[in-house]
């Protein structure tokens, strides 16, 4: 989160909005941002797991955290099409954050 928090920025004044997503409630989102300092984007809880099923990223495979979601990043144009996705993986823990935000932008100028 801290990543996109120094890119938000740049990728604002190119027309890009960032929003974190997550099974967690407000008040943990609210938590979390305050421990991290602030963050200049919205996190939108998810904590009836319908976006995470919806857009097909919900676990069930870990004992006790049933309905949580796989590290992903989706990006979605200004007709809500999904355009991009990077899904966390043993082998890329992490994506290449500055080719997220360099995508992005590419696709908010319509490329």
């Amino acid at each position: 989160m801290t990543e996109f928090r120094s890119r938000n920025d740049d990728a604002v004044a190119n027309g890009v909005g960032i929003y974190g997503i997550s099974v967690d409630s407000v008040f943990s989102h609210t938590a979390f941002a305050k421990e991290l300092g602030g963050l200049p984007y919205d996190l939108i809880g998810d904590f009836e797991r319908k976006m995470v099923t919806d857009y097909g990223v919900r676990r069930d495979d870990v004992a006790g955290y049933s309905g949580m979601a796989r590290r992903t990043i989706f990006i979605i144009d200004r007709e809500r099409v999904i355009r991009w996705n990077w899904v966390a993986s043993r082998e890329q823990p992490q994506p290449d954050y500055d080719a997220v935000v360099s995508e992005a932008k590419r696709i908010a100028s319509g490329g």
